[in-house]
């Protein structure tokens, strides 16, 4: 205890003895730092002071955010740019369905146009069923509204 004692009088009093600092500026224009600037200087410039000025620098410079509040800014930019980046994601997926999309719509209007055959299962039965020429033009108009409502550019 008493080595600890003796240890923080020893810093304070070092604090206190290196007083103040000082920029020295000879004749050749050199500039040299210093307690006590050596003969034939020029100018003399204080760079700290001594005492109880210099123990609390933090009175001198404005205080900046505290670790809160830096705490809370970043994580609300992490929390926007994660948003932002769910955002894009979930854009890029839509946009990808809707191309899958307009893609199986023009395929599926090429096959009627091109007059292929065309078999459908039946939803009750199950039994396969084909596409009867009468029944191709409303077939043919209702692929083209899905083009239409899939490929829009």
């Amino acid at each position: 205890m008493k080595r600890l004692l003796t240890g923080l009088a020893a810093m304070l009093v070092t604090g206190a003895a290196a007083g103040q600092i000082l920029e020295c500026v000879d004749a050749k224009g050199k500039k040299e730092y210093a307690q006590t600037c050596p003969p034939g200087t020029i100018k003399e410039t204080k760079l700290m002071k001594s005492g109880a000025g210099a123990a609390s620098p933090g009175a001198a410079v404005p205080a900046g955010k505290s670790l809160a509040e830096r705490e809370v800014e970043f994580r609300k930019r992490n929390a926007e740019r994660q948003e932002a980046e769910a955002k894009a994601a979930k854009e890029q997926a839509d946009a990808k369905d809707a191309q899958r999309n307009c893609d199986d719509a023009r395929a599926q209007l090429k096959q009627l146009q091109d007059g292929r055959r065309i078999a459908r299962a039946d939803p009750n039965t199950g039994e396969r069923s084909f596409l009867e020429d009468k029944d191709r033009p409303a077939e043919i108009e209702r692929a083209q509204q899905g083009v239409d409502n899939w490929c829009k550019k």
